[in-house]
């Protein structure tokens, strides 16, 4: 099986896919209170790039966790798990 990872730094670039420190922004919410460090975060710059990442993610099984402005104050903006 192919790393998922890979391949999603082939399909996004590297502005596209960020991983290890470059990740960390984006591991808790506002308020600074929950999160949990991702296995990458997907910044995709097209409907299409959307559509890769996700059939990449459902082959892999692994969870996508939409995020905004990571305001939501609940917890809800972070993963739970890596």
């Amino acid at each position: 099986m192919t790393d998922p990872t890979a391949v999603l730094s082939e399909i996004l670039g590297p502005k596209g896919w960020l991983s290890g420190s470059d990740s960390e922004p984006y591991q808790r919410d506002w308020l600074n209170r929950y999160g949990v460090p991702p296995l990458g975060v997907a910044r995709p710059a097209s409907t299409a790039e959307v559509a890769a990442v996700i059939n990449v993610c459902r082959e892999a099984g692994l969870a996508v966790v939409p995020q905004g402005g990571n305001t939501g104050l609940c917890g809800g903006a972070v993963a739970e798990q890596p």
